[in-house]
């Protein structure tokens, strides 16, 4: 393999690994006390033995700029983060200690990294014109296709975090088109990256079906709560026909025990809670009630299970989807960031590839 081959080799593994912020790179930074500055050298004297000093400055610097660029962005959002750890053909990783509030901060964190990384190799485009020195040829390719990757939309990348705020779904298709490339030049790193997308498109789902379920539950509440109240102000007859027929559904009611397949069989496992839900409600309106009396107590103490249940419910589907919910006004602006920078760059690479082309020994 050439020395050119080998670059492009290195160049692909840090595209695809960094501002990934896996969390397992951190730990296994902190098993081996790394510190920011130390790691750094470290990364530094291997790059240039394998490859020469001057791909190492420029991938150093490179690396170093677009993660002061999710630094930046994540003191202005109040957000704690750890040092930039450099892991050597890797690439680097800042691991944060907050939680963003949204999926909007999210993306103004994740963003902030490509821009930086392309103000950073901006410079080369004169220097190269001006001197035609083939490392700022390097430079400006070496930039670019770093950048770029970071923008694939699979999340944990950048760019999977940023389109996030657009439309989660849109994770569905960048796992799908990395899929194919993989399949077209099977690469360990690529399916490394695909497997932390594909768990995150699973949580999607997964998401996206508990709050099925939290609907399900929020309308039997609901009915529950109706039906005790109807009872509570009905007269003495209607009260025992309400009860009668309460206790006959509880009797014909039989939940299976049954396991389903998720994903597949999701709307038979909707079907079998939502039964569940109606038998345990109609449990605690027959505790609550009597054919012979009113006990006002019990009543009331099944009323506030209900609402209690109720609110809960409520909150739980707020959690659900506020993170990702932001208004079209903000998706659109994100669209319009996403496909700005990511064609500029894609423009930028092709144009670092014909000057690499054009030059074979660059990396003395």
């Amino acid at each position: 393999m050439t020395r050119m081959k080998k670059a492009w080799v290195t160049i692909g593994t840090v595209g695809l690994f960094m501002a990934g912020k896996l969390k397992w790179l951190l730990a296994l930074a902190k098993f081996l006390k790394l510190s920011s500055l130390i790691s750094l050298f470290i990364s530094f004297g291997l790059y240039a033995l394998v490859y020469g000093w001057k791909f190492a400055v420029a991938l150093i610097y490179l690396i170093y700029v677009h993660e002061m660029g999710h630094l930046m962005a994540a003191r202005k959002k109040d957000i704690p983060t750890s040092k930039a750890i450099f892991l050597p053909f890797i690439g680097a990783v800042v691991a944060l200690k907050k939680q963003p509030e949204s999926a909007n901060d999210e993306a103004y964190l994740a963003y902030a990294g490509p821009l930086w990384g392309t103000l950073a190799f901006l410079p080369a485009f004169p220097l190269y014109w001006m001197t035609e020195d083939p490392f700022w040829g390097l430079v400006i390719a070496l930039g670019a296709i770093i950048n770029l990757f970071n923008l694939l939309p699979i999340h944990p990348l950048d760019g999977g975090r940023i389109v996030g705020v657009i439309s989660p779904k849109i994770w569905f298709f960048g796992l799908i088109g990395g899929a194919l490339y993989w399949i077209w030049r099977p690469n360990g790193i690529l399916a490394l990256i695909l497997l932390f997308g594909a768990m995150k498109c699973w949580e999607l789902m997964r998401q996206a079906f508990r709050y099925e379920m939290l609907k399900v539950e929020q309308k039997a509440d609901k009915h529950a709560l109706e039906q005790l109240e109807a009872y509570r102000s009905a007269t003495e007859q209607e009260q025992y026909e309400m009860r009668r027929k309460w206790a006959e559904e509880q009797s014909r009611m039989e939940i299976d025990r049954k396991r389903y397949v998720p994903v597949i069989q999701d709307q038979q496992k909707l079907r079998k809670h939502q039964a569940l839900i109606y038998k345990e409600n109609l449990d605690l309106l027959l505790n609550a009630t009597s054919f012979w009396m009113i006990d006002e107590e019990k009543l009331l103490k099944a009323k506030d299970e209900l609402e209690e249940a109720i609110r809960d419910g409520e909150e739980a589907m707020r959690t659900e989807k506020v993170y990702y919910a932001s208004d079209t006004k903000t998706k659109w602006l994100w669209l319009v960031l996403y496909i700005g920078l990511g064609a500029f760059l894609l423009a930028c690479t092709m144009y670092g590839q014909s000057l690499l082309d054009r030059y074979q020994s660059i990396i003395s």
